[in-house]
């Protein structure tokens, strides 16, 4: 039983030095990592403003074009009403003509069982 808890704790000492070499190379990964990427964060860093100022400048350049197109289509829409109003009130029979026709093929297509 000797040979065997000698053999154990030789195992024990041997896993805690490799445990403590583990932790020196991590350590010695972890400074080169923060060293070599250190420049990387710093170059976000500087580029973070000049983005926010690129995006801030495009969403008020989306919110006027959004405006303009909502007063384009406002505008647009009135005068397709305005024609409309005028073509109706010039010849209204074509237009009572299409609106019995419609309503009769609706009438029939509800009406089916």
């Amino acid at each position: 039983m000797n040979v065997v808890t000698a053999g154990n704790e030789k195992l024990s000492e041997a896993l805690k030095m490799l445990e403590e070499a583990a932790k020196e190379k991590k350590d010695e990964l972890q400074n080169m990592l923060k060293g070599k990427y250190s420049h990387l964060k710093e170059a976000l860093i500087d580029k973070e403003e000049d983005i926010t100022h690129a995006l801030l400048a495009a969403k008020k350049q989306a919110l006027k074009a959004a405006a303009q197109a909502s007063e384009i289509g406002t505008e647009r829409a009135k005068e397709i009403a305005a024609d409309l109003d005028k073509q109706v009130r010039e010849n209204p029979w074509p237009y009572i003509g299409g609106v019995a026709l419609a309503s009769l093929l609706v009438g029939y297509i509800l009406g089916r069982k």
